[in-house]
Parts: C-alpha cells; structure tokens; sequence
C-alpha cells in the first residue's frame, strides 16, 4: 500500500529536508504564477522566452512532488506545507501529520481523515491496539 511506514523519530528526521524542499517548491510555483500572470501580453521571442521559463518551472515542481514521494511523504497543501507520513499507531495504519512551523510531528489522523480530524499523537499512547476480528482484514495487517 505504502513504500514506507515511518516512526515519528524518521518522520522528525526528514524536515529540516522538507522544509527546504517546500520553501523551494513554493518559490517556483510564485515564479510560475508571475510568468503566466506576463504571458498574454508578451509577444515574439520574449512569449517564447515566458512560455520556456513556464515549462522549466512545471517541470521544477514535478520533480521536487516526485523527489517527495520518493522519500514516502504525501504532500497534501504546498500552500499551507501540510504534510502526510503513513506510520501505525496503536497498531492501526494511519497518517502522521506535520504543517510546516510546527517544531516537530504531533499529529495523525486516519487515512480515510484529513487535518480536521488530526489528533495529538500523546493521545494515541492511551489508545489500546485495534485487534483484528476473524474475517477482518486492515491494511498492514
């Protein structure tokens, strides 16, 4: 299902690459935006030059959203730098979940959830495991 189930130490390991990686994503989605902002007005061998800058900035982000899926995060907002890692907790499958400015991952939340229903991860060390009922089968398991 997932390339990598993280620990909340690896997922904490990776963002100080993370949040290089977003301020970067970040800076050449703005730059993309002012080029295609310029695009109707430009013509000739400056239209050209715009439309060249546009597909090298496209093709920036989808490497840097491919470099991040490679390391098994799931980008859910460059705006916002919301952040999904699949990890078990209480012996469920779920998503650790980092926003970026916050000093460390502390949140999860299930996989059929989003950033409304993060919980504190303290609150999953008094959750009892999910035990699985005969018949049942749960990713991971």
């Amino acid at each position: 299902m997932f390339t990598r189930i993280f620990t909340k130490e690896e997922a904490d390991a990776l963002l100080p690459e993370l949040r290089r990686v977003l301020k970067e994503m970040r800076q050449a989605k703005a730059e993309l935006l002012l080029a295609q902002s310029r695009l109707p007005e430009a013509r000739g061998v400056e239209r050209r030059a715009l439309e060249e800058e546009i597909r090298f900035l496209m093709g920036t982000l989808e490497a840097d959203a491919r470099y991040l899926a490679s390391l098994g995060v799931l980008l859910k907002d460059l705006d916002r730098g919301l952040v999904d890692f699949p990890a078990r907790v209480g012996g469920e499958i779920v998503f650790l979940c980092w926003q970026e400015g916050e000093p460390e991952v502390a949140h999860y939340h299930p996989l059929s959830g989003g950033f409304a229903e993060r919980r504190p991860l303290e609150e999953a060390a008094t959750l009892p495991p999910k035990v699985a009922h005969p018949g049942e089968t749960r990713p991971g398991a």
